[in-house]
């Protein structure tokens, strides 16, 4: 019953885990993956979080255990969280990320819209949001910057399907050295 969450990456893999996430009986995991980039490790991790709207002390617990495994097996280089959260910012649970992380898009588009950052496509559900983000550290001595970050694929395919219930979030960040 465990939700399956991917990290793909053309660079070299150096480690490469998953862990469950309390508490247990919600299925829900986080995946890591610390690849080599331009000498560089990098570590990337990737959540589903609890679903339901009144579900928020479950996420919160989430949260709180998805940080603490970040903190147990990221390296000594830059972070990236992404992932279906399902709130958005500024609700309870979200406040313990953006205490210590940055949301991408809100980096990059600190004015947009709710509909301008929507990654829920209202035609399955409507009014559910922004609940899909890419964070990076929030401390400026992991010296991780926004670039760019779009949510993609807004329309159906020529077929008329769509690539998924959720829209796509895409997401630039710069490293320094």
């Amino acid at each position: 019953k465990r939700y399956g969450n991917a990290i793909l990456t053309p660079h070299r893999v150096l480690v490469g885990e998953q862990r469950n996430l309390a508490p247990t009986d919600d299925y829900r995991a986080v995946a890591h993956v610390r690849f080599a980039w331009r000498g560089r490790e990098v570590d990337a991790y990737a959540t589903h979080l609890h679903h339901t709207k009144e579900g928020g002390a479950i996420r919160a617990t989430q949260i709180r255990h998805l940080t603490a495994y970040v903190d147990s097996t990221r390296g000594k280089g830059p972070v990236v969280i992404g992932g279906d959260f399902n709130c958005e910012l500024g609700t309870p649970e979200m406040d313990l990320m953006t205490a210590r992380w940055r949301d991408v898009f809100r980096a990059v588009h600190p004015n947009a819209t709710r509909e301008e950052a929507a990654t829920y496509n209202p035609l399955f559900e409507p009014n559910v949001g922004v609940i899909d983000h890419v964070f990076v550290e929030a401390s400026p001595k992991r010296k991780v910057t926004p670039v760019a970050c779009d949510v993609i694929f807004r329309t159906p395919a020529a077929d008329s399907v769509w690539a998924s219930d959720h829209y796509g979030v895409v997401a630039k960040v710069a490293i320094a050295k």
